[in-house]
């Protein structure tokens, strides 16, 4: 009997990326591994979300409240969310449900608990999400993006590696190293999906210094919430401010090194490209999981910055080195490489299926 397979990926863009990008792993192998049909269980307010257009499954929207802030009624709407949520999984015969982790997997995990369905979960963190943590033992497999810092006793799990989509994996001739036969290099500065201010403005004031501009270009991604105060703190200076990019990949082919936060998406991402990279972890987020991400990273050479201000000296510090030490950037390339996977959505599928 073909599957019907359910991709639980609502959250933020650290969980829709590499859900879209499963989604179209699944696609393309849809006969050999006897799948009829697969769809993506998301939040209504991801309707705007650029990452859905043009993929080639169906999108279900749901409404799960968070409960940070419906603290009162919490119970009430999620109970009709689960509701709604197991009406239309039982209509649309699901018999599998992939989740990628956040609260609004919730009621897709649940629905597969209660109805007896294969469950399958992906973390991208080195420090699980709470969500994952309760269910990993419901699981039947567990695939994990980086090592993860918790016992793996009794839990069926395998590092694969982030799932990137397809749009983003470099082009066969792409060679970092080649890269690094110019006059001046290229900072790409980030804060993923909603931008960060905090880097925006780090990256704001350093253009300050009118002598580093002489060595590098700068580019920075100030998400579209920040565009106008990102744009106006930059000035006249010779530098280019975007709000959105929806083509990343020629964003990191362009780039020599990266300033971000430590999310499992960018990080993945970057390691593809071989990017030096400059992380300044969030430092609120939950269970402190972005520090854990950049510590394993600061293993493979990477720089970072464990600060909550928008002191610049280090990132000033760190830019006045690499200016005159371009090998560091090429050994750092090299040890990106050791972990970097572009097959890992493909690979997932198959551990998953096989």
């Amino acid at each position: 009997m073909k599957k019907n397979v359910v991709i639980a990926a609502g959250g933020t863009g650290g969980h829709i990326s590499p859900g879209i990008a499963l989604a179209e792993a699944i696609h393309k192998q849809k006969n050999k591994l006897f799948i009829e049909s697969v769809f993506i269980h998301t939040l209504n307010k991801n309707k705007d979300n650029p990452d859905f257009k043009n993929t080639n499954c169906d999108i279900l929207y749901h409404n799960t409240p968070s409960i940070s802030h419906e603290k009162l009624f919490f119970p009430f709407l999620f109970i009709l969310d689960l509701f709604q949520t197991i009406f239309y999984f039982i209509k649309l015969k699901i018999n599998v449900v992939i989740a990628m982790g956040g609260y609004s997997s919730l009621p897709a995990i649940l629905y597969a608990i209660l109805f007896c369905k294969e469950l399958y979960l992906c973390e991208q963190n080195c420090i699980p999400g709470k969500v994952n943590r309760i269910f990993f033992r419901f699981a039947k497999k567990i695939a994990f993006s980086f090592p993860p810092s918790i016992p793996s006793k009794n839990l069926s799990y395998k590092v694969i590696g982030n799932p990137v989509r397809e749009k983003v994996v470099p082009s066969v001739n792409y060679n970092f190293e080649q890269k690094l036969h110019t006059k001046k290099m290229n900072i790409l500065a980030m804060g993923g999906s909603q931008g960060a201010r905090q880097i925006n403005n780090m990256i704001s004031k350093l253009l300050e210094d009118d002598d580093l501009l002489e060595y590098y270009n700068v580019r920075i991604i100030s998400g579209a919430n920040l565009y106008n105060e990102t744009k106006e703190a930059v000035g006249k200076k010779e530098v280019e401010v975007l709000a959105y990019s929806d083509d990343m990949k020629a964003q990191f082919e362009w780039a020599h090194i990266v300033v971000a936060r430590s999310g499992a998406g960018v990080l993945a991402e970057c390691a593809l490209y071989g990017l030096f990279l400059i992380l300044v972890p969030y430092p609120f987020a939950a269970d402190n999981h972005q520090e854990a991400n950049a510590k394993y990273f600061e293993n493979l050479g990477v720089k970072v910055l464990y600060q909550k201000d928008e002191d610049i000296q280090q990132l000033k510090q760190i830019f006045l080195h690499l200016k005159s030490n371009k090998q560091e950037l090429l050994t750092v390339s090299k040890n990106l490489g050791t972990i970097a996977n572009p097959k890992a959505a493909e690979e997932t599928i198959h551990y998953f299926f096989k």
